[in-house]
Formats: structure tokens, C-alpha cells, sequence
């Protein structure tokens, strides 16, 4: 992930990642409308094609087969590391494909992530050159192939014509070579320097005009002192929400898993709040900067694997982000697509503030907390809540209330089994005036994920709309069994 920086060193431009804090007041926007069904539609069946069997979670791996040292790092244990640290998709090593002992170890690195269901985005330079079908029979049909690198953080002039070249092959291709162009983020004064009139260009130039298979961005301002980063984040979180439902495609978002420039070191609270926001704001794969250390560089310091080549307490803390995540939720999230996101008390980054609806009737944290509420839909119009502890350091007593007494309430338990009734780290729950109500302690970026169903739901414009978009299309795929408990 390369990382923007506009020239003028710091001097009064707070542009320039890790330049300072940025306590940026970022432009509201008006509230969002319902996405459509059919953008919901596309979104869901897009992740269908991509066949993950758990959510996707990888690393941004900058090592090198033609160098020895990082060769020698590349085995079979390394990679049962990646599994262990929950890895379900890597960006793989860059490598000669001309030299037959870097083939054939990446050859191997493949093999060896197939057997963990892992899938691999493909550093080769001969995909989308002239020897792109070369490339594909080598690698793009491997059960562990992904997609390719065709580009990070392009800008300019250069960003035009690589969208217009990607669109030409994806109008052309026969085969889902999956062309994966992750972008720069959206921060105050940067459209001039990727070469556009608002980021939402920049987001259509990849959706629209280079129709990738999913959109990628990365933004690290959130690990800046405090607070003075999250509008820029979440304002990335929604470009890309919104700019998935025009495309109909899903958005993954790389997060920050090294302290570097004026970014702290993500301790297990930050990761779990990473992963948790941007999960509920509708990100459908996450990814880190970075994996590797390799050679100590800058003020670089902790990603999960150190210049010694040992695993740090970055990778044991991610380790039990992810793996909690995957043995809670599998592939749910697979089969879900946002419908809305919204914050209580704040809203960041021109995002909106709670209001109630079918889903949640109101949401309140005693005290001073804060939260991100996320909303999702599955094919058969089923609804979710996924609500997040919005603070890296504080813990958040919160209490919803649900429309009726009648609504059903449904969680994941530990093992993955749905279960009608409440999480069992309720704290209370009962009917009061009318409606139902729970309560729930959340620890710094903890979720709390619960399907609620009811009359109101079932007739729902989202839930009616998406039933019927999938009844004149194929079947709805269908969901995971219930375990009714009493």
C-alpha cells in the first residue's frame, strides 16, 4: 500500500499522511436513500461467485522471491501461520515468472493455501500485458487463485487509462481473471493529486469504467492520536458503501496492522474496532498494512511478523479478532449485504444518525458511549443488526428496543448455530411500554449481531424487494438452519 504524500513535507498541509492530527470537519451529506433491490441483488450474488468459504480477511505481503532471505521464509508453515492468524485471502509475493525456481516455489506457496482455503491476489506482471492468457494458464486457474494486482493507489492520468485498459479486458475476458485495483483513500485536498473533481470519480472510474469484480480502498487515519482520524475513516467507509450499491459489487477495506508516521500501534482493542466498523459499515472483506517487516524501515514497528521473523503481539491479537469472528459468523456475512449504517449520538464522516426503523425502534448507551449501528439483508429479506461499541478505549452499556412485543430475536452462538432468543450476555431484557427491550455490556469495538424478525420486517420495502429481485432470477441460496430454544 503505497501512501499518498502531496509535496510539501508537512508545511501546513495536513494532507500528507501522518502530517499531524486531523481534526478535519468533513461536509455533511444528505441522508442516504435505500439502496435498491437490484444493487443489493448484484452485491450478494457478486460475493456468491467469489466462493469464500469464511469471511475474507487477509494482509498486504510485500516479500520477494528473488530475495533469498525472503525465499527462505516462504514454506508450508508459513502459510499454516497465515491460516492461524485466520487469513482467508493473501496478496501473494512478487516474483519473476521467468525464472523457473520463483515459478515453481510460487507453485507451491499456491498448493499450500488451496489445502487451507486460502485464495492468493496474484503479484504477475504478465496479467493484463499481452501475455495475460500466459498468466492464466499458470495461475488463474488454480483453486487458490483469486484475482490479480493490477494496480494500488493510482492517480492521474495514469489512473484514466489503467481503468480505461481494465475495462477493455474485463469487456473482452472469457474468463473471471478478477483484476484487483485497490485505491487511495479520500482525505481533505487529495482529488487534485489523484487527478479528479470529487472522490466519488475516482470510485466510478473503478466501478464504472474499469468494472472491477470489487471495489478496495485502504485509509490508516483512524489510528491517529485519538479521534482526530475517524471522519476521514468513516468518510471512506461510506464513498465506498455508496459507490459499491451504484456498481452493484462489494467493497473490502485495508486497515492498519503497523504503527508507522504519526499512526499509533494498533493494540487488540483498535484491531477489534477496526475490523468491527467497518464491518458493520459494509465492508465484505477486510485487509492489513502489512504482514511482514522484513528489513526495519522508517518508524515502522509491530506488524504481525517482525525483522527477526517472529510473530509479535500484533499477530496474536488478530489472531483472536479473526478466528472469533470466522467460529462465530462463518460465511454469514458472505451471504449479507448492508442496507444501512448509522451512528448514535455522532455521526462521522457525513454519515447519519440513528433514526429508528422496522429493524431497531431505539438504541441508547448509558452514560457518554458511542456507537455504529449497521444493517444488513440476506436474499430471502431476512434483517440484521450488528451494533459496535464506536471507542477504542471505553466500555458501553447499551440498551435497544425492538418495534412490538411480538419481534423475534435471533443470535450466534460461540459454535456458529443460530438460536431464536437473546445473546446470553444480556444483562436484562423484558417488554415495557409496548415494545421489547435488552441490554448489553460492549467492550471497546465489541459487536453485538442479532437477526430480528417480525410482521413489520417481512412486509419491508428492503425485505419484499429483494425476495421478489430474487424470484425473477435464481433461486434465493438458503440460510442456515435455526436451533429454536426455549
Amino acid at each position: 500500500m503505497k501512501l499518498f504524500v502531496i509535496v510539501a513535507a508537512c508545511v501546513g498541509l495536513a494532507v500528507v499522511a501522518g502530517c499531524g492530527d486531523l481534526a478535519v470537519n468533513m461536509p455533511i451529506v444528505e441522508p442516504i436513500v435505500e439502496p435498491s433491490a437490484d444493487a443489493l441483488q448484484r452485491i450478494l450474488e457478486k460475493n456468491e461467485s467469489f466462493e469464500f468459504k469464511k469471511f475474507p480477511v487477509g494482509f498486504w505481503n510485500y516479500l520477494k522471491l528473488g530475495n533469498p532471505e525472503h525465499a527462505a521464509h516462504v514454506t508450508e508453515q508459513e502459510v499454516q501461520d497465515w491460516a492461524d492468524v485466520g487469513a482467508t485471502v493473501m496478496r501473494g509475493p512478487g516474483f519473476d515468472p521467468d525464472d523457473p525456481a520463483q515459478h515453481a516455489l510460487m507453485s507451491k506457496l499456491m498448493d499450500w493455501a488451496a489445502e487451507r482455503d486460502i485464495k492468493m491476489i496474484i503479484a504477475d506482471r504478465r496479467f493484463g500485458s499481452d501475455r495475460h492468457q500466459e498468466a492464466i494458464d499458470d495461475f488463474g486457474r488454480h483453486p487458490a487463485y483469486f484475482g490479480y494486482q493490477a494496480a494500488d493507489e493510482p492517480n492521474g492520468e495514469y489512473a484514466r487509462r489503467l481503468f480505461e485498459a481494465v475495462g477493455r479486458q474485463q469487456a473482452a475476458a472469457d474468463f473471471p481473471a478478477r483484476p484487483f485495483i485497490n485505491l487511495g483513500p479520500s482525505q481533505p485536498g487529495n482529488e487534485e493529486f489523484i487527478g479528479v473533481e470529487k472522490y466519488s470519480d475516482y470510485v466510478d472510474g473503478a466501478g464504472g469504467v474499469a468494472k472491477v469484480d470489487l471495489l478496495s480502498f485502504d485509509c490508516y487515519y483512524q489510528m491517529h492520536p485519538g479521534t482526530s482520524g475517524w471522519d476521514i475513516y468513516y468518510t471512506n467507509l461510506r464513498e465506498m458503501r455508496e459507490g459499491g450499491r451504484r456498481h452493484g459489487v462489494p467493497f473490502w477495506a485495508t486497515l492498519l496492522s503497523v504503527g508507522h508516521f504519526n499512526y499509533r500501534c494498533p493494540s487488540y482493542d483498535d484491531l477489534r474496532w477496526q475490523f468491527n466498523t467497518a464491518v458493520a459499515s459494509g465492508a465484505q472483506g477486510v485487509l492489513y498494512f502489512f504482514y511482514y517487516m522484513r528489513d526495519p524501515h522508517g518508524n515502522y514497528r509491530f506488524p504481525p511478523v517482525d525483522a527477526f521473523w517472529e510473530k509479535t503481539q500484533t499477530y496474536d491479537d488478530l489472531r483472536i479478532v479473526h478466528r472469533a469472528f470466522h467460529q462465530r459468523y462463518g460465511d454469514l456475512f458472505l451471504r449479507l449485504a448492508s442496507t444501512r449504517t448509522t451512528f448514535y449520538p455522532k455521526p462521522y464522516g457525513g454519515g447519519q444518525a440513528f433514526t429508528p426503523n422496522e429493524v431497531l425502534k431505539n438504541i441508547r448507551p448509558l452514560g457518554d458511549g458511542e456507537l455504529v449501528i449497521g444493517e444488513f439483508v440476506d436474499a430471502e429479506g431476512k434483517r440484521y443488526v450488528m451494533v459496535v461499541n464506536n471507542s477504542t478505549t471505553d466500555n458501553a452499556y447499551v440498551v435497544l428496543t425492538f418495534q412490538g412485543a411480538k419481534v423475534k430475536l435471533y443470535t450466534r452462538d460461540w459454535k456458529g448455530n443460530e438460536r431464536r432468543g437473546l445473546d446470553q450476555s444480556a444483562r436484562s431484557h423484558g417488554v415495557r411500554e409496548g415494545d421489547f427491550r435488552a441490554s448489553y455490556w460492549l467492550a471497546p469495538g465489541q459487536e453485538l449481531f442479532q437477526r430480528v424478525d417480525s410482521e413489520m420486517i417481512r412486509t419491508s420495502a428492503i425485505s419484499t424487494g429483494i425476495r421478489e429481485a430474487f424470484a425473477q432470477g435464481k433461486p434465493a441460496q438458503s440460510a442456515a438452519p435455526t436451533e429454536e430454544t426455549q
